[in-house]
């Protein structure tokens, strides 16, 4: 580490210009394109090309473009961040639909679209409001059509072996026991090499699946319906339209006509009043028009079908009595709507916005709500999309693995919280035999997740926009990734803590992405190693906290550090912060100089009187003995608005 005199006039000299510098330019690229510049660099420098490795045919377009230009990962999960509208979980579900668009792919399949004759259903009206008809006769469109001719689009060229496959073997890639701690290493060497089997077999006709068909008829279902479910609740709030009157059905029934044969009352649907209901079973369709209700769900992958759950209101209790239930679109559309209430949704794995070959959403309109699962649930997407959005409350996420805005391959995942102090915990059940005795993998919260070397991985994410948001998780979480992938977090508001054992905050590896953005409140970041802007192998893991007094700690190859060949960037715009690193020779602008051409580690703090335990130093510019690496402290002046507009 080394402060010479021209680096000292260099500070000088960048300090006093910034108070001219260009207003539309946001300061973190101003940090970047002066430590770079200091350090013998530019920016575009941090790039991987898509041949670094063999490509793969499922590799995604989004990631290998940002993998050539790493550092626009932050505009990128700038447009996630606004990509949400109240009450319209399409517009978010569409943007992650066009982000899983194929490296090479030029033209992507829509929705079976039905014939007039399909769409005139041969059922006889029961009920007689109209907006609840227009309803049921939409949703029936979906389930009896669109949704099963969809699915045969997407999965036609598989033969039935290869479907069974999808929902037996292809899962135990994701699903793990808790009995495995006490395997030997032989056992544990077996049984990678049957999950390795299972991956290669998969491989030999995974190109022939084609997600497209069946995420785009989950995409047109919410938006149809939800205009007709707005309707109705508007009707209700105003008083046009009562519980009674839409559940009163025609008063003379024919005795040659069957029950079911009546929209609305056909096997598998069921309409419940404003009273405390309960729902047992495995359902196609629920419309609960308000009460304290509990449903007791269940679906048989073996028999996929689309699930269609409306909740007007009330303090609910969501349980499963098996995987793939509640929110979860497995080979198929799996909704679940709720638009009010306190509500407890306690899953078993495969659920709560879970897209396994399939789209599977969970959208609650708000409340205090807690959220329990397992294994790929949360916001997790697999050849599809599983998407979560929680509109309002202090709620509580809780799960043991692959959840909480994972992305594992051709899939996104994505938890979007728009208000409330929040809680994510991931971890605790399933421990990291390979390499510790008290710790457990996350794999979780903003999680990308591909299969080395097979197949390309996914987009994890998660969005919260405000409150004082807590965040707990072990290995491998809180934007990281693996893989060719990409793994984020974008929190907007609030006073937040992120604590991670290892893997975390802004954390890639082996050709992958991972960013962590925050942008207001005074921010606590804790951790052991490879966190807090990290990249490691021919990747980019980047932290960027915008504004708040914040506390960084680590201990080894974090706050900026790059490590074979990976690029590693902290940028912290301003505040009063603290920054502690046990280990001073690969952290705080770090890049170890393995294989030929090095790697790149940059430490960036933009204001603020700044304490350090380690290589920094409050205004000061420092390169430390590694290849590329070094960071600075400064004082970033910024025009004021009369300068800025001339005035």
């Amino acid at each position: 580490m080394r402060l010479s005199i021209i680096s000292f006039l260099l500070f000088c000299l960048v300090a006093g210009s910034a108070a001219t510098q260009d207003t539309l330019q946001p300061p973190e690229q101003f940090g970047l394109e002066h430590l770079t510049d200091y350090l013998g660099l530019k920016p575009s420098d941090i790039s991987y090309r898509s041949d670094y490795t063999e490509p793969d045919s499922l590799r995604l377009k989004v990631t290998a473009e940002l993998m050539d230009r790493p550092l626009d990962m932050i505009g990128y999960a700038g447009g996630l961040r606004g990509a949400h509208v109240g009450g319209q979980p399409e517009i978010l579900a569409g943007v992650l639909y066009r982000d899983l668009a194929g490296e090479h792919q030029s033209q992507r399949q829509s929705a079976y679209r039905p014939s007039g004759t399909e769409m005139q259903h041969n059922y006889n009206l029961y009920y007689t409001d109209i907006t609840l008809n227009r309803l049921l006769s939409r949703v029936a469109t979906y389930l009896d059509v669109i949704f099963p001719r969809s699915a045969e689009m997407s999965l036609a060229p598989l033969s039935e072996k290869q479907r069974r496959f999808l929902v037996e073997e292809f899962k135990e890639i994701v699903v793990m026991d808790e009995d495995d701690e006490f395997l030997s290493m032989e056992e544990i060497d077996s049984l990678e090499k049957v999950e390795e089997g299972y991956t290669e077999q998969f491989v030999g006709f995974a190109t022939l699946i084609d997600k497209d068909p069946l995420v785009s008829a989950g995409i047109g279902c919410l938006r149809d319906l939800l205009l007709d479910i707005e309707a109705l609740r508007s009707g209700m709030r105003n008083g046009n339209i009562s519980a009674e009157k839409l559940l009163k059905g025609i008063e003379f029934l024919p005795k040659d006509v069957p029950t079911h044969n009546y929209l609305g009352r056909q096997p598998g649907w069921k309409i419940g009043g404003p009273g405390n209901d309960y729902y047992e079973g495995n359902y196609d369709f629920i419309l609960d028009l308000g009460g304290n209700d509990v449903y007791d769900l269940s679906y048989d992958p073996s028999d996929p079908h689309g699930v269609i759950i409306i909740d007007l209101e009330g303090d609910d209790f969501y349980r499963a009595g098996s995987d793939f239930a509640l929110g979860s679109g497995c080979l198929s559309v799996g909704l679940l709507l709720d638009f009010g209430g306190d509500d407890r949704y306690d899953a078993k794995s495969f659920g709560l916005g879970s897209g396994y070959f399939g789209f599977g959403l969970l959208y609650d309109s708000g409340g205090d709500d807690r959220y329990d699962g397992d294994t790929h649930v949360q916001g997790a997407g697999t050849f599809g999309i599983g998407l979560l959005i929680d509109e309002g409350g202090r709620d509580i996420y809780n799960a043991a693995v692959y959840s909480q805005g994972f992305g594992f391959v051709q899939g996104a995942g994505m938890i979007y919280e728009v208000d409330g102090s929040d809680t994510y915990y991931a971890g605790g059940k399933y421990k990291d035999i390979l390499r510790y005795e008290d710790h457990y993998l996350s794999l979780s919260q903003g999680f990308g997740y591909g299969l080395r070397p097979w197949m390309s991985g996914g987009i994890g994410g998660i969005i919260d926009l405000s409150g004082n948001d807590n965040y707990y998780a072990d290995i491998f979480a809180q934007a990281s990734s693996y893989w060719w992938s990409i793994g984020l977090i974008y929190d907007s508001a609030g006073n937040d803590n992120y604590q991670c054992f290892q893997y975390a905050q802004g954390a890639a590896t082996h050709m992958s992405l991972g960013i962590l953005i925050d942008d207001y409140g005074n921010d606590v970041y804790f951790g052991k190693g490879l966190m807090q802007g990290c990249g490691h192998d021919y990747s980019c893991g980047l932290i960027l906290d915008r504004h708040g007094n914040d506390v960084y700690t680590a201990y080894d190859l974090s706050q900026g550090a790059g490590s074979a060949n990976g690029a590693g960037v902290q940028i912290d715009n301003e505040g009063d912060d603290r920054y502690y690193s046990k280990n001073r020779l690969n952290t705080q602008g770090y890049g170890n100089p393995r294989r030929d051409f090095g790697s790149i580690g940059l430490f960036i703090d933009l204001g603020g009187q700044d304490q350090y335990a380690g290589n920094g130093r409050d205004n000061y510019y420092w390169e430390t003995d590694s290849k590329w690496g070094g960071g600075m402290d400064i004082e970033l002046i910024v025009p004021d608005s009369i300068e800025a507009g001339g005035e």
